[in-house]
């Protein structure tokens, strides 16, 4: 069962969907069961796992749908049609998605409706109707961030009410955020909290991710500086090696440092809770790859984009980087988080170096979350899964003063510098320089999110909050003029590619919903 970091206790329960409603519901060991399903839901491969070998959908493949990525086996895979512009309202992984998020919203709303039946006391009760109204915030946050409007459900459907209309995004939003301030307060605090337990600066931190997707910046500011504080980028040793500082953390062994917020938690192998993001077949994935846009996007050590650096080693022209005769150099004097995120040539798996790399056109494999050293086990791995991290956190307040506006640059950026700071980094003054404009400063925390997070199932949001699909899509493109790179032909089609549609099948089965005009 998927959790927080938890326990083997937390774990070990029954499904409350296999005990009759007339036995249920009496103990507090029945609402600990319920709340352990909630939990459960965010495993889902189509959610927080990601069995790329199975046909899932989860944060790797949403990821490479983006310009961080391909999909390297072709334009079946699900995701493809999005990254292509070739999507249609009937295309799975609209509908797994969609489905994944809701069975996490159901499972909540179940707790929250039946748990007033159980003879605990009136703050016992708060408080785990609290933890489950985070989680669906969750929930809500991931389908308003591409789907836009969707039914909004804060109790279980019947059969006489099993269908419902869509909501505005704007409306969910403010009834979500409006019950995470006023429920947040209940959950116990990080210090406090049951271990495998979601503690209230984690619900904090939900809050802040969708005030700032839907440019509520002062509820954002206010949800994050709850959270400020309260946790430390994590560093390996003594902070000395900045490249393990990044690496080190996306390990089995720092899976609970104190840098992570929100977590799935996987137990393998061989009791049936592993994940299976990290297939890989003893060599690098190469099912999904990275891009080269994504590559190059990460600075060289000078703080400098690689075609303003005097560090840059490699060539930037046309034709000196192909996948048969890699440019070595070019990996030279790079932000650490590039070789902690990509798996690039010259770089060793396992002690063997590839100078080329198996099947990628783009020649990056993706390094983040795999574990060449447990291979034997990458079908059912014990590598949990972050959901949210204090680097999230510290630039996503960085964002949300900038777009508010107001505040003196140094401290906005002492949250970025921080984050730099970490692998090495030189900070936004030393670099960019002082007295620097809104759109300067929304520049850089831009681009520090997309290195500092990728693959960590953001990116979708962030280029459709920032209206910056199109924009992706060109980048593409250049990879593929300049580079020769890329799995299949990108385009947009406009403004229905901003937006998923709703799935055709919900559609079909519930005769209140309406496709969304982009899609009609």
């Amino acid at each position: 069962m998927g959790t927080v970091s938890c326990s083997d206790d937390f774990l070990q329960v029954n499904n409350p969907n296999q005990v009759s409603e007339n036995t249920y519901w009496k103990t507090e060991q029945d609402v600990l069961m319920a709340l352990t399903a909630c939990y459960d839901a965010l495993q889902s491969d189509n959610l927080y796992d990601d069995d790329i070998d199975g046909g899932a959908f989860g944060f790797l493949m949403r990821e490479t749908s983006t310009d961080n990525g391909d999909h390297t086996w072709g334009s079946w895979m699900y995701g493809s049609t999005t990254a292509q512009g070739t999507s249609s309202t009937t295309d799975g992984h609209f509908t797994i998605y969609w489905n994944a998020n809701y069975e996490l919203i159901k499972r909540c709303n179940m707790l929250i409706a039946n748990i007033d039946r159980v003879p605990l006391t009136e703050g016992q009760i708060e408080a785990y109707k609290a933890e489950a109204i985070a989680l669906r915030a969750l929930g809500y946050c991931n389908l308003i961030s591409v789907y836009r409007d969707v039914p909004y459900l804060d109790k279980p459907l019947t059969l006489k009410e099993a269908e419902a209309p869509k909501m505005a995004k704007a409306d969910i939003a403010k009834i979500v955020l409006a019950d995470l301030e006023a429920n947040n307060p209940k959950i116990p605090a990080k210090a406090d909290a049951a271990k495998g337990r979601l503690s209230r600066e984690a619900a904090y931190a939900i809050m802040g991710r969708m005030a700032l997707f839907n440019q509520q910046w002062d509820k954002a500011i206010q949800a994050y500086e709850k959270v400020v504080g309260k946790f430390d980028l994590f560093k390996s040793g003594d902070g000395s090696d900045y490249a393990a500082n990044f690496a080190n953390l996306f390990t089995e062994a720092n899976e609970s440092c104190n840098e992570v917020i929100l977590s799935v938690h996987f137990r393998g192998p061989g009791l049936g809770e592993g994940n299976t993001f990290g297939v890989c077949w003893k060599a690098p994935m190469n099912a999904i790859e990275a891009t080269m846009n994504l590559c190059d996007d990460f600075y060289c050590t000078d703080g400098l984009p690689i075609n303003k650096s005097p560090l840059f080693k490699g060539s930037l022209i046309k034709g000196a980087h192909t996948k048969a005769n890699p440019d070595l150099a070019r990996y030279e004097n790079r932000d650490p988080r590039l070789k902690g995120t990509l798996m690039l040539p010259g770089m060793s798996w396992n002690g063997k170096v590839y100078n080329t790399l198996p099947a990628p056109t783009s020649t990056c494999n993706i390094r983040k979350w795999f574990t060449p050293e447990n291979t034997n086990n990458e079908y059912d791995g014990s590598l949990d899964y972050c959901i949210i991290r204090y680097a999230e956190v510290l630039l996503s307040l960085s964002e949300s003063m900038i777009e508010k506006g107001g505040y003196p640059q140094a401290e906005i950026t002492k949250y970025i510098n921080e984050v730099r700071s970490r692998v090495g980094m030189p900070s936004v003054e030393d670099v960019e320089g002082k007295n620097l404009s809104q759109a300067q400063l929304r520049d850089i925390v831009r681009h520090e999110r997309r290195v500092e997070l990728a693959f960590e199932d953001l990116r979708l949001a962030d280029l459709y909050r920032w209206n910056d699909w199109e924009n992706s899509i060109k980048r593409i493109q250049h990879d593929a003029d300049f580079y020769g790179f890329g799995v299949y032909v990108r385009t947009y089609r406009g403004a229905q590619d901003n937006v998923w549609p709703i799935p055709q099948s919900e559609i079909d089965t519930n005769s209140q919903l309406n496709q969304h005009d982009e899609w009609k």
